[in-house]
């Protein structure tokens, strides 16, 4: 899975590199010449500034635009970039993206170094049309914006930075592992979404998510509940060199004697001259420039410094930038866009790098018409073939902090070896860690079926969560083409969609982009905030009252199907944006219920939640009754289809893949069922609750939800 490359490998080749590099260098300032119709393309560069960071912004970009000058001296055409400089710290970014939306001059934007910059850049940006070339790690951003075309990431998401931890403390003996994170960071979600995932595919013991809010007393509570969990290693996925800072402060006056294993803060720029002595020690990885390419020691000889964190693909992003602008001029019916695919999906004869004669080489073959395979100080600039939004391979330096300085210990790169397809770099895993649904009893013995039941719950309200309600009006379509009366579904939604002020199309919800509408003759028997988590066993159990008219009426020869889309926290399927909610507590009391007064024949539970395996584990201690949960008790569930023009996650996957089962495969076992959505769901793995008690999963089929 990893290609781990020794420093003293390095070094002989990159000495090479060095001493090639200065030799051109100096060819470069004896034999420099100017072209005086190079072509002048604006870039905004929306970068942080502070602690000296403009500066080294600013020489790496000269560099690149100096080398790019060679390049295309010798072409006798091209472009000279202009950069103009915005701080990503300080200004609006919203209204920045609005203002250079509306630069016709501006060709493209680099910028958002913090993922949260990112996504304010890229919401306004790329959805209007211009190209945003980003920093951003966060896996939220590239699933988001892939679509619009707009989007090139220049490193491999926090997937890839997760699994890199996790690897490295595997390499060092870990047999168990916890995670320290900013859960309310966009960049932190993207550790609490794949983390627990997979620490289980590669078969860590998971001690814990300790998620913090970013104010310094919760950041030191979650610091010492981690440090005492016992984890071998704690990961650490800080946003910022603040939170770092009372992370280590805590771990100091712990005695704990958990190693920690820091994510990107702990290289950037300001850390130690921030943090001093307490970043003694400090280990963790990164992204960076490939030591391959030889940036690293031809720009420490050059400035004197390593570059900061992200320098060498800002590097890349330009000469990218300059070089599309270039092939647009060659062919002037290509759209900057697609001047960038074709220049990336170049695989021609060599490969250039982002040394100035290998521009100049570089060039030359585009002026003829040949497509180069194109590397850069990065690495190799591979882009996913079908969205072209994410670098494929980056390089991650395992750093550790000596004597006040950085030093790398092992660089660290992937392969794809678990990916089932490459698009939005690593987005998908090849899943091994699948749950034994083998039966061995003798086959239980149920009564002839006569009608079929469903409780249908969407558990959250407002726009932003639009796709818990639309999972649940999916649902009751395809259980209404399938002969269900409203007498025998209770729906429970708030409703608060279709007329939304966020709607662009009123009365009209729908579940993917190419969909149809499932808002059609609907009814709604109750909205979430006119009830509590304590009234959901009332209208299973079909207890009836003046409050709620609306129950489930079924009998002992009657089929019992349970839906619920929501929000999940560790233990717990929550209700609104209440601490309420329903625990594994609550669901097995209500299910001890249900089997004692014999009202359902069998009972069929799919839950859309985050940490839902912890709640449905219940259903293993009765009979009759089988759930299957989007995600373990670990592990969050994840949303489907972005809707970016509306700005909002239209599915979720598991429920997306369940959907799809019953609408093409209504026959399907229940094993084979399982199997679909182990195989369809991604990062988090389904689970099934109660089939020791239910019989042979592959002797019963959905034909027991649907007629």
């Amino acid at each position: 899975m990893r290609k781990s490359r020794r420093i003293a490998v390095i070094l002989s080749g990159c000495l090479l590199v060095l001493s090639s590099w200065l030799l051109t260098s100096c060819e470069r300032e004896e034999h420099y010449c100017s072209v005086s119709d190079l072509s002048v393309r604006k870039v905004a560069v929306v970068l942080p500034f502070e602690n000296g960071l403009r500066e080294q912004w600013e020489q790496c970009l000269n560099l690149c635009n100096a080398n790019l000058q060679t390049a295309f001296c010798y072409a006798g055409m091209g472009v000279k970039l202009q950069f103009e400089w915005y701080d990503e710290s300080t200004e609006d970014l919203s209204a920045l993206g609005q203002k250079l939306l509306a630069r016709k001059d501006i060709v493209a934007v680099i910028g958002g170094h913090h993922s949260s910059s990112a996504m304010q850049l890229a919401s306004v940006l790329c959805k209007g049309g211009k190209n945003l070339f980003t920093l951003g790690t966060a896996g939220q951003l590239t699933r988001a914006y892939s679509a619009t075309g707009n989007l090139w990431v220049m490193t491999e998401t926090d997937v890839t930075e997760c699994e890199v931890l996790l690897s490295k403390a595997i390499q060092y003996g870990a047999k168990s592992v916890a995670l320290l994170v900013n859960g309310a960071d966009v960049y932190g979600q993207t550790f609490l979404d794949w983390y627990a995932f997979q620490a289980t595919e590669l078969g860590l013991q998971n001690k814990g998510t300790y998620s913090y809010d970013g104010s310094e007393a919760q950041i030191a509570q979650q610091t010492k509940a981690a440090l005492a969990s016992g984890a071998d290693f704690v990961l650490c996925a800080s946003s910022s060199v603040e939170e770092l800072k009372t992370v280590l402060s805590t771990k100091q006056s712990t005695l704990h004697n958990n190693r920690m294993l820091m994510a990107e803060s702990g290289f950037a720029g300001n850390a130690i001259s921030e943090l001093g002595s307490l970043m003694e020690g400090v280990e963790g990885v990164c992204y960076g420039a490939d030591p391959e390419s030889g940036f690293d020691i031809a720009y420490q000889a050059r400035f004197n410094r390593l570059p900061c964190l992200g320098e060498a693909q800002v590097y890349d992003a330009a000469m990218l930038i300059a070089f599309a602008s270039y092939v647009q001029m060659l062919n002037e019916d290509l759209t900057f866009k697609n001047a960038m695919r074709q220049l990336v999906d170049g695989r021609e004869q060599g490969k250039s790098s982002w040394r100035s004669e290998d521009m100049v080489w570089l060039a030359s073959m585009l002026a003829k018409g040949a497509h180069p395979d194109i590397s850069g100080a990065s690495g190799s600039l591979d882009f996913d073939a079908r969205a072209y939004t994410n670098v494929l391979h980056s390089v991650y330096y395992n750093y550790l902090v000596y004597q006040q300085k950085y030093i790398f210990l092992d660089y660290n790169t992937t392969d794809g070896s678990r990916r089932t397809d490459p698009t939005l770099a690593s987005w998908n895993w090849k899943k091994s860690q699948k749950q034994d649904i083998s039966y061995e009893g003798e086959e239980r013995v149920y009564p002839p079926l006569d009608k079929r039941w469903a409780l249908l719950v969407a558990a959250s309200k407002g726009w932003e969560n639009y796709r818990h309600q639309v999972d649940v009006l999916n649902i009751y379509q395809i259980l209404k083409k399938h002969g269900y009366d409203d007498d025998h579904i209770v729906v429970i939604m708030e409703d608060d969609l279709a007329k939304n002020a966020n709607n662009p199309e009123q009365g009209v919800l729908y579940s993917r982009m190419d969909g149809v509408n499932v808002y059609q003759n609907v009814q709604v028997d109750y909205h979430p905030s006119q009830l509590t988590p304590k009234d959901i066993p009332e209208i299973l159990l079909g207890h009836a009252s003046e409050r709620l008219p609306h129950v489930l009426r079924s009998d002992s020869d009657d089929n019992v199907f349970f839906f619920w889309s929501g929000h999940g926290s560790p233990g717990k399927m929550c209700w609104l944006d209440t601490w309420e909610g329903i625990k594994k507590d609550d669901l097995e009391k209500c299910l001890a219920k249900l089997e004692q007064s014999g009202n359902y024949r069998k009972l069929i539970g799919c839950f859309e939640t985050c940490y839902s395996g912890g709640v449905a584990e219940a259903a293993d201690n009765h009979n009759g009754m089988l759930f299957f949960t989007a995600a373990n008790a670990n592990e969050t569930s994840k949303a489907d289809e972005y809707n970016y023009n509306w700005d909002v996650w239209m599915s979720n996957r598991f429920t997306a893949t369940l959907q799809d089962c019953m609408i093409n495969s209504p026959t399907q076992t229940f094993g084979e069922l399982y199997n679909q959505l182990f195989l369809s769901t991604v990062a988090s793995h389904v689970c099934v609750f109660g089939h020791k008690g239910f019989g042979s999963l592959y002797e019963s089929n959905l034909g027991e939800i649907l007629k």
